[in-house]
């Protein structure tokens, strides 16, 4: 069957005679069929309920774009101040120029293209204040529904620490580069709505009861706050920030807000535009693809636009090469507060993209980019694979718990890149037996306290394996195994854990930090940590919580910690040695924070190891130097060493007599890097501007999506790039010369991709590196 924006639903759906709507072919459409989209804007839904065994895909050169929008007339009235309105008949809760968003009308500002968007310390206020729940009373100013604005504070602490607002990975961002106060705006914001992240790793949105222009405080609506945390304890004395949205926040270009009780839509345009010549359309649908009860399906090369995806109890639906651009976002401007739930319940009108129930979906080369809601795979032995997630969650609607991305019972998360998002947990492993692999992750966990980049809670660590990614530059913990409650255990009485994590490497990130029991954890390098400016002077990079040191556990007694690349500890705080035999509650003696729980052999813990034996961790280098004490340190791990029976291992490569110690083996032709390889190869290492290269370095690359043949050019100028070496990258990607590099010396260097279907090179981006003195 045939689609087309010029055929006529009247039409018998073949190639000359294709139907105008894609629902017209899908009322036809019988087991089997296929059915060919051909490149245009539909401004329809793809709705499936019961059906089984088709194909969408697009056809012939050019987008086909699914869009959620509906465009508004030229019926645009100006206002003051550079405002434009007009009244539509129906609502909306997004709104475009083209295909790009008009940002919601805030204070303060932020966009994505000045940074602020990530920032909390440039993009969000403090609160002077909340509540102690270890004193348990409240401290400064703020109350329950009564918020005193505030500026952010730099701790008295050096290094960073949890809850921080400082940005360690972006030196740029300081303590005297803040948005101006609440009061200085001279704005009455009485009737706007105040996102609130008061909550360490939780966030609201409540309406401004009162508020008066000049003032230093306000009061928000506290019926129904805590749906789930009824307790004053959740308004944190420390690690605030907030922002408002409303009309009264609108004041730059590209800015707009919809007055859900006169239908009026207010909007900002570039300066000296007239919006009725404007291409301008709001949203009036939350998917572009919905299944029910479906099976056997498939989608490929669509672009959805405002448009997510929503599939429910279906099996064996598979999602290829799409792009899905601002696929959700909440309806704050229509009164809509209710956090996102991944099964999207009926009652409740904030809708996310997920995959919910059923069994053997697939969601495969996709990306996923400006959704302003976590987007979830919760669905039994779901694979997620090769896909990009950016810019996921800058108004945070949803439990810190539940993730940015999150992947359900059995699923596995594979060769990912997420950047950029605001949720405290950037993945997380939301059921047991997930498998989260080859993913680069950074960047996030950006707008709420507490939290880590990969995140498996305390009842989902059966059967889950976390390995081989790289986490790094985010402003939480890199990869943490957590627990909440205190003396909480599985109805056998043993304490939950039963987790892998393996190979990965973390920097500029938080400790790691794994929680629970009968864990193995092997191989890991982490080359630094934000808590500690000088790696040589850290004290934790990787905290095994035991000896009833938190959550009244005795955590990791029984867990196996080999070959690791870190500085380990029992925890990650009092770590002087002062604390030895420290009293813990019920008179439990807890040991000085370097006795490390289960059993742990062949670990390189000395501060500062990572920068003294690894060839080159600046420039992305992670092997062990030659000859270093890493090389063929470690243990081999088999079967019979596990902790657990569930323990969900596989097997270590071993190049040389034995493991070595860090993620990586001297010696290995293969460099694995991870996240999404597109259709050029890219992660060129060294990095593309890297100084001070090792005389001895190797280049090395992330190959192109479905290539398995590369060819390396390099040469000591742009327009001098020569072929040094065509290799099969499923054995190697890896260049070693002949000879050393020329000290002091500037090199460039290319990778192209052989393309078998059209029988041509992709032409790679030329990348650049100088060499040390």
């Amino acid at each position: 069957m045939h689609v087309s924006s010029d055929g006529t639903d009247e039409g018998l759906g073949r190639f000359d005679q294709p139907f105008k709507t894609i629902q017209a072919a899908i009322e036809r459409a019988q087991p089997g069929d296929t059915i060919e989209i051909a490149p245009g804007h539909y401004p329809e839904k793809i709705a499936l309920a019961g059906k089984s065994d088709l194909v969408f895909r697009a056809a012939g050169s050019g987008d086909v774009y699914i869009v959620g929008t509906e465009r508004l007339s030229g019926d645009w009235k100006q206002e003051e101040g550079g405002v434009w309105s007009q009244v539509i008949e129906h609502e909306i809760w997004q709104l475009f120029h083209g295909t790009q968003m008009v940002y919601v009308a805030r204070w303060p500002n932020a966009t994505f293209e000045d940074g602020k968007m990530w920032r909390m310390m440039e993009g969000c206020r403090s609160a002077d204040g909340g509540y102690d729940k270890h004193e348990q009373k409240w401290f400064g100013k703020t109350r329950f529904g009564h918020l005193y604005d505030d500026r952010f504070y730099e701790p008295d602490t050096i290094g960073f620490r949890e809850g921080d607002s400082r940005y360690m990975i972006d030196p740029t961002i300081t303590f005297d580069k803040q948005p101006p106060s609440l009061a200085s705006t001279g704005v009455d914001f009485t009737g706007a709505y105040a996102v609130l992240n008061i909550g360490h790793w939780l966030t609201w949105t409540r309406p401004i009861l009162q508020h008066e222009a000049g003032a230093d405080h306000f009061y928000y609506c506290t019926n129904n706050f805590f749906a789930r945390y009824a307790q004053f304890e959740n308004v944190k004395h420390q690690f605030s920030s907030y922002h408002i949205i409303g009309r009264a926040a609108l004041d730059q270009a590209n800015e707009w807000w919809f007055d859900k009780q006169t239908k009026t839509v207010y909007y900002k345009p570039p300066s000296g535009a007239d919006p009725n010549r404007m291409d301008l359309a709001g949203r009036v649908r939350d998917f572009g693809l919905e299944l029910t009860d479906c099976s056997n399906i498939r989608f490929e090369n669509l672009h959805f636009l405002a448009a997510g995806f929503w599939v429910l109890d279906s099996e064996k639906i598979e999602i290829e090469d799409c792009v899905f651009d601002y696929p959700a976002a909440p309806k704050f401007m229509l009164g809509v507060l209710d956090w996102f739930e991944n099964y999207n319940p009926h009652k409740n009108r904030n809708k996310m993209s997920s995959v919910h129930g059923g069994l053997q979906n697939r969601f495969i080369n996709n990306v996923v980019r400006y959704s302003n809601a976590p987007v979830a795979f919760d669905s039994d032995q779901m694979r997620v694979e090769n896909c990009l997630f950016s810019d996921i969650e800058w108004q945070v609607n949803s439990s810190g718990g539940s993730g940015s991305v999150m992947i359900g019972k059995n699923g596995t998360f594979r060769r990912n890149t997420v950047m950029r998002a605001g949720n405290c947990e950037g993945v997380r492993a939301i059921n047991n037996g997930a498998v989260i692999e080859l993913n680069h992750i950074f960047d996030v966990s950006n707008l709420q306290h507490d939290g880590s980049a990969i995140n498996v809670g305390t009842k989902r660590q059966l059967g889950t394996r976390v390995a081989n990614n790289w986490v790094h530059d985010t402003n939480r913990q890199g990869v943490r195994f957590d627990y909440h409650g205190m003396g909480i255990y599985r109805e056998d009485g043993k304490i939950y854990g039963d987790g892998v994590y393996q190979n990965n490497v973390t920097w500029n990130t938080r400790p790691n930090e794994i929680k629970g029991d009968r864990h193995l954890v092997l191989n890991n390098t982490v080359v630094s940590s934000s808590r500690y400016p000088n790696p040589f002077e850290e004290e934790v990079t990787i905290s095994l919580q035991g000896f009833k040191a938190l959550h009244d556990i005795e955590g990791n007694m029984n867990s196996l910690i080999r070959n690791n690349l870190g500085t380990i500890r029992n925890r990650s705080w009092n770590l002087g040695m002062l604390f030895w035999n420290k009293k813990g509650r019920d008179g439990y003696k807890i040991p000085r924070s370097d006795v490390i729980p289960g059993t742990a052999e062949n670990n390189m813990i000395k501060p500062g190891s990572s920068w003294k034996y690894l060839r080159d961790p600046r420039n992305y280098d992670f092997r062990p130097k030659a000859g270093s004490p890493l090389v063929d340190g470690g243990v081999l791990t088999t079967r019979s060493d596990l902790p657990s029976k569930d323990s969900n291992f596989e097997r270590l490569r071993v190049v040389g007599e034995g493991p070595d110690i860090g993620a990586y083996e001297w010696g290995d032709p293969r460099y694995w890097i991870p996240g999404r390889q597109e259709s050029y190869a890219r992660m060129p290492i060294p990095k593309s501007g890297a100084v001070a290269v090792p005389l001895d370095a190797d280049l090395m690359f992330l190959e192109a999506y479905k290539s398995d043949t590369h060819r390396v050019l390099l040469g000591e100028a742009p327009n001098e790039l020569r072929v040094v070496k065509k290799m099969d990258t499923r054995k190697t990607n890896i260049f070693s010369p002949a000879q050393k590099w020329k000290p002091n010396g500037t090199y460039y260097w290319r990778v192209d991709a052989f393309d078998a279907y059209s029988d041509s090179w992709r032409i790679g981006a030329c990348w650049t590196f100088t060499t040390a003195h």
